[in-house]
């Protein structure tokens, strides 16, 4: 006996075939439940600055009893952009030590936004270095610093005379890293 392929049979084939598959995809996809949970890490760019000034022009020809001030500023915008990361800083001032000088840094004005560095300097052979100034990420911020060089009136020695002070003065900024839990 044949068996032929009636539109009854067919529509019953096809019913039978999406009864399959239905059952199929609903055991698959809709008959259990997952949580998922995860933790990542993120990685940022490490932002490094470092920016030296020669100082020996400005200090030429300075005598005994002398004191000279030097206005700058550390800020953590350029034109319009600001920093997305914080910034750790320290201030330096190097000289080869011909000359008896002394440095002083104070803050011209009173920090808003972030810390400004701490006195007094610690020395390091011929170095005084100041730490701890913090500019915030993502808010613009200037921070304007007066470093009196002073000579003083005691160290009047002739062996100065003509005597020439290579002095540097150093911005070391570094990206604060960010807490882990």
């Amino acid at each position: 006996m044949k068996k032929y392929l009636t539109k009854k049979r067919i529509i019953c084939y096809l019913f039978c075939f999406i009864l399959v598959c239905t059952a199929v995809l609903g055991i698959t996809y809709a008959r259990y439940r997952t949580e998922v949970a995860g933790a990542a890490a993120a990685s940022t760019a490490d932002v490094a600055l470092n920016s030296s000034i020669d100082l020996s022009s400005a200090l030429k020809k300075m005598v005994p009893g002398e004191k000279r001030e030097i206005l700058f500023s550390v800020t953590n915008q350029k034109d319009a952009s600001v920093s997305e990361v914080a910034q750790e800083y320290s201030v330096s001032v190097t000289s080869t030590g011909n000359l008896p000088l002394t440095y002083e840094l104070a803050e011209k004005e009173a920090v808003s936004n972030g810390t400004s560095v701490e006195s007094p300097p610690s020395v390091q052979d011929l170095s005084y270095v100041w730490t701890g100034g913090r500019l915030p990420h993502g808010a613009a911020a200037v921070h304007t610093y007066t470093l009196t060089v002073s000579w003083p009136a005691a160290q009047a020695a002739g062996s100065y005379a003509d005597e020439f002070d290579r002095i540097t003065l150093t911005v070391d900024a570094k990206q604060v890293k960010p807490k882990t839990n």
